[in-house]
């Protein structure tokens, strides 16, 4: 099985980058157990470190997570199986009735995505009473994935969209007008009530 960049992001030596993003995880949890959530779906959980951060944090949560990718499922299953549920669905249309989830988290997933308001329409549309977002800051994640690649230690993430500060607020109050965001480094976290 070929590890992706979001595994390697997860499981990389270097202490500093580990500390990195221990900083971003804890930032991310903060934001969620403030939800006090029984129930959690996890929108783009990749190979499900975000899903398995979260269920070790707080335990007694019943944890979900969803991605279009097979191959990343696989690897979410056989390593975080014992922690949450794993299934395959298009963040566009997600298979679940309306209200299913107390928290419905997406990390690191949007900026992917050429349609991000409409995904933001389908996470509010699941999730019973928040949604936890969180995005990279521009220009300084570009700035630095892009010594990374110069280095030789990181690869194009594949981004289409870009927030600054500005920006990425502009974008969360459209949806939530009263979230509340924060910044952890090279990255931006929101939680908005729906």
């Amino acid at each position: 099985m070929q590890v992706s960049g979001n595994a390697r992001r997860y499981t990389v030596d270097n202490r500093l980058y580990r500390w990195h993003i221990q900083q971003f995880l804890n930032e991310l949890g903060r934001l969620v157990e403030a939800t006090k959530p029984r129930t959690i779906l996890d929108v783009g959980c990749g190979e499900g470190f975000v899903a398995a951060f979260l269920k070790r944090r707080l335990p007694e949560v019943e944890m979900t997570g969803v991605d279009l990718s097979e191959e990343a499922l696989a690897y979410a299953r056989q390593h975080f199986g014992e922690l949450a549920t794993f299934r395959q669905a298009d963040i566009y249309r997600l298979p679940f009735p309306d209200r299913s989830f107390d928290t419905v988290v997406c990390s690191e997933v949007l900026e992917h995505l050429d349609d991000p308001d409409r995904a933001v329409h389908e996470l509010k549309r699941v999730a019973r009473r928040y949604v936890v977002i969180t995005v990279p800051l521009e220009p300084y994640f570009k700035w630095l994935n892009i010594l990374g690649q110069w280095l030789g230690v990181s690869e194009d993430p594949g981004h289409v969209q870009f927030w600054n500060r500005d920006g990425f607020e502009t974008f969360i109050r459209r949806h939530f007008p009263e979230a509340e965001i924060s910044r952890k480094h090279i990255y931006q976290l929101a939680r908005g009530r729906v």
